[in-house]
């Protein structure tokens, strides 16, 4: 039963991890865009870090 639950909690930091990331690289992506149509240029710091965790996004969920 112990084992059963510490593997559940592993299971949950780990959805809970990818939920991050992904809130992270919507919120960053609005960013973008929002100052693509507001200034017509994007800031480089915003561009990488979008593909920064967009890229780890992609290594976190290998089936999508």
């Amino acid at each position: 039963m112990r084992r059963r639950l510490h593997i559940l909690k592993q299971y949950l930091k780990y959805k809970r991890h990818i939920n991050y990331v992904e809130s992270r690289v919507v919120e960053l992506r609005a960013s973008i865009c929002k100052q693509a149509v507001l200034y017509g240029t994007v800031d480089n710091l915003t561009r990488d870090l979008f593909l920064k965790y967009n890229n780890y996004l992609i290594l976190l969920r290998p089936d999508m």
